[in-house]
C-alpha cells in the first residue's frame, strides 16, 4: 500500500491550489515563508492525509499506555 502511488480523495483538494510561492522573490528558501506548505497546512484533509500514510506505512505508532504516538526510531 505504501510504495503504489496514492489515489486518495483527500488530495483532490490540491487541485484548487491557487498560484503560490516555495521562495519569495528576492530570498532564500525558508520553510516559514513557504506559501505552498502553509496553504496545505491549512488543509485538514490534507494533513490527516499524511498523518494516516505515517501510521499505515510504520513511521509513527500509538501507545495506548501512554496516549502518546512517536517514530518508529525514537530513542528518549
Amino acid at each position: 500500500m505504501c510504495n503504489k502511488a496514492s489515489r486518495d480523495r483527500r488530495l483532490l483538494v490540491a487541485n484548487d491550489m491557487p498560484p503560490l510561492f516555495r521562495t519569495q522573490p528576492g530570498k532564500k528558501y525558508s520553510y516559514d515563508d513557504d506559501d505552498v506548505l502553509k496553504w496545505i497546512a491549512a488543509r485538514p484533509g490534507l494533513l490527516g492525509f499524511v498523518f494516516d500514510k505515517l501510521r499505515d506505512c510504520g513511521y509513527i505508532s500509538y501507545d495506548p499506555d501512554t496516549g502518546k504516538w512517536q517514530g518508529a526510531d525514537y530513542e528518549p
